[in-house]
């Protein structure tokens, strides 16, 4: 048993301490590679390093240190940190060791010095010292991070000469420098692009050999820069480079001294192209041109001016704007065969009115015609879809614009062409340009057809007009003779009746029984209603020929006159009249008014019941300056139904025998106020009163009023 226990315990041993040689192996190897870790980042570090023991003597330099300073590990080991130093001062030295001290009693430690080095270099460093504890809290190491302020200036000011360089080549916009000789020193590759050169080709060559038709120009220029020592900016330049030649460029250049000694100055310059702006400028200016152009005539056709002076401006006009030798107006003839000169520059006068040009497809005006649409001609030497009138080839003409004037829906006026002498003179925007001209000689022509339409329209309405007033006139005249007739010629038997009548009730009354006596009383009472209802026709007809003068009407006056008129009317009835307001100044005429409200009130006395006496409000209001009067009475009142009847001439609600009238009263006052410009209406209830209102202007009091 005890050997077993022995065996027992001795292979539990051996497997212990063959597991803790696993271990200690793994440990070693982990800190084998920590150790290689350690001195990877302490050696690749961008900084310089040194570990130092808390007494300053040095431990290890990493290898940026040793490369950088040219020192052996070997010589300096063990020594001060001072010593890795070539040339060092005992003040700083000193300033070292107090740094380190500070360091070795767990401070962190920062410091500026400037030190010598090699070949009489000074140079700036800072220093930031970091103790390293152990697990105990004692420090047992000094970490010293060093570094190169010069260095670190010159790491940036490397970074921006890249970045100047990158800047400076791949700039949308040409930079060169050139000597003192103008030659080229660098050349972006912008520039090297809009002088048609490769950068390397311009170096070292002069302007007059890269550009030598604008040699004289900028070497003009570059004088002027070295010789005042000023810049020129924002100068144009405008010619040919090898790139494109016989195309004419521009650019806008700046040109500025770059002086490099007393005696050297060298010469920056910036170049930027500005062709296509200079084109979109030149069409922008002739577009705005052509637009004025536009304006102009459009004003012109507007101002009613002579379709012979319109053409004639018109062809002038154009020709100037385009810049070209030629514009001609051409009209379609009836047949529709041929187009009529009927205006034109650079064609000849004497060919005005008097040459023509065939439509078919050998003319560009009958091509354009027939294509129904603007034609642009670039040259007709080689033109294929037609060949060109006689009046072209005689001016010699190769290119030119037709564009269409509109005329009526069966056919239009004609042909608006413009032609010049040079090849490719017109674009679309040309084009579209004497289209808008061509629409407005159509505006001008189909107004000015209207114009005489309607000339004679008038004319002849003017006849029809005089014949219908002669006709008006006379039978003005039968019925002012109608008229008269029966004021007098139709009044005189009704008077004569009712004088007979009159004598027979009051000398023979003797003679005749009760029943003649009603007769003869029933004949003077129809009488005196017969010749009432003729009076009134006659006011009623007249109306339609008063000639009506409108001034300012006092109403309160008016109604005042009324009142004193109708003071023994209302006295036999007991009607009272309450005037609620006060009464306005309004636009009318007083003699129609005073009718009219005398109308109203002698309608508002009549028509009441027998056992009620009559009572009359009268009102005003103003609104939207207009004046509304109110006359208001306690009478009958009429059906809604009936409000509008009772407007109308000879219209009655009730019989004679109940309330004595000729049923036209109502109707003269419509018609009366309607010929003052004003309107008349009612709102009433049956048995419970009416109230008729009269609206017309308001008398405005002004300057001109005043005086």
């Amino acid at each position: 048993m005890q050997l077993q226990a022995f065996l027992l315990s001795s292979i539990l041993i051996v497997i212990g301490m063959f597991w803790w040689n696993i271990y200690l192996s793994k440990l070693l190897y982990s800190v084998t590679q920590l150790n290689l870790s350690y001195n990877y980042i302490f050696n690749q570090s961008s900084q310089y390093l040194f570990i130092i023991k808390p007494d300053g003597s040095l431990l290890a330099i990493n290898q940026k240190a040793l490369l950088d300073w040219d020192i052996i590990q070997q010589d300096i080991l063990g020594k001060p940190l001072s010593s890795a130093f070539s040339i060092i001062n005992a003040s700083i030295q000193g300033k070292l060791q107090d740094a380190i001290s500070q360091a070795a009693r767990g401070e962190l430690v920062s410091l500026n010095i400037e030190l010598s080095q090699k070949e009489d270099t000074v140079s700036k460093y800072d220093f930031l010292l970091t103790p390293i504890t152990n697990e105990k809290g004692k420090i047992t190491l000094i970490v010293a991070e060093v570094s190169d302020r010069n260095q670190v200036v010159r790491a940036e000011i490397s970074l921006q000469k890249q970045l100047l360089q990158v800047c400076f080549d791949r700039a949308s916009i040409g930079l060169a420098i050139m000597d003192d000789q103008w030659r080229h020193r660098i050349v972006n590759k912008t520039l090297a692009d809009i002088n048609g050169k490769s950068a390397e080709e311009q170096i070292g060559r002069t302007v007059r050999e890269i550009l030598p038709k604008l040699a004289n120009k900028l070497e003009a220029i570059f004088q002027q820069v070295i010789t005042t020592g000023e810049s020129i900016r924002g100068i144009e330049i405008t010619g040919e480079t090898p790139k494109e030649p016989g195309i004419i460029r521009n650019w806008e250049a700046s040109y500025f001294p770059l002086p490099i000694s007393n005696n050297l100055t060298a010469i920056g310059c910036i170049v930027l192209e500005v062709t296509k702006r200079k084109k979109a400028e030149t069409a922008l200016k002739t577009r705005l041109k052509q637009q004025a152009v536009v304006a102009q005539l459009g004003h012109l056709a507007l101002s009613g001016i002579e379709l012979r002076n319109l053409f004639e401006q018109t062809t002038v006009l154009v020709a100037q704007s385009l810049n070209v030798d030629a514009c001609k107006i051409l009209e379609l003839l009836p047949e529709g065969n041929s187009l009529l000169l009927r205006s034109g520059i650079g064609c000849g006068d004497n060919l005005i009115n008097k040459a023509t040009v065939e439509i078919n497809f050998e003319s560009q005006a009958g091509y354009a015609l027939l294509s129904g649409k603007p034609v642009i001609l670039d040259n007709l030497n080689e033109e294929t879809r037609f060949t060109g009138s006689s009046l072209l080839h005689q001016n010699q003409y190769v290119s030119g614009v037709s564009t269409i004037i509109p005329g009526t829906q069966k056919q239009p006026f004609g042909v608006l062409e413009a032609h010049s002498s040079k090849q490719d003179q017109f674009s679309q925007d040309d084009a579209n340009f004497v289209q808008s001209v061509a629409n407005i000689l159509s505006t001008a022509i189909t107004r000015k057809q209207a114009e005489d339409e309607n000339r004679l329209l008038n004319a002849s309405l003017e006849a029809r007009v005089k014949e219908r007033t002669q006709q008006l006139e006379e039978v003005n005249q039968e019925l002012e003779a109608f008229c008269y007739s029966v004021s007098h010629d139709l009044r005189a038997p009704l008077r004569a009746i009712q004088g007979f009548a009159q004598i027979l009730i009051e000398d023979y009354q003797s003679l005749v029984d009760d029943l003649g006596q009603e007769y003869l009383t029933r004949i003077t009472t129809a009488a005196a209603h017969l010749d009432t209802l003729i009076l009134d026709l006659l006011a009623y007809s007249r109306l339609g020929r008063t000639q009506i003068q409108l001034g300012q009407v006092n109403l309160a006056t008016v109604v005042e006159e009324i009142l004193s008129e109708l003071e023994s009317e209302l006295q036999e009835n007991q009607a009272q009249v309450i005037i609620k307001t006060t009464l306005p100044v309004v636009i009318g005429q007083q003699s129609v008014l005073k009718s009219v409200i005398t109308n109203l009130i002698v309608n508002a006395i009549k028509f009441v019941n027998s056992n009620i006496n009559p009572m009359i409000q009268i009102w005003s209001e103003e609104q939207d300056e207009l004046i509304k009067l109110w006359i208001e009475d306690n009478g009958i009142g009429i059906a809604p139904e009936h409000q509008e009847r009772i407007f109308r001439v000879f219209e009655r609600l009730h019989g004679v025998e109940s309330y004595p009238g000729t049923g036209i009263g109502l109707a003269i006052v419509k018609r009366s106020v309607e010929s003052l410009g004003g309107k008349v209406g009612v709102f009433s209830t049956l048995n419970q009163g009416s109230r008729f209102w009269i609206e017309l202007p308001a008398f405005q009091l002004t300057v001109n009023s005043e005086q």
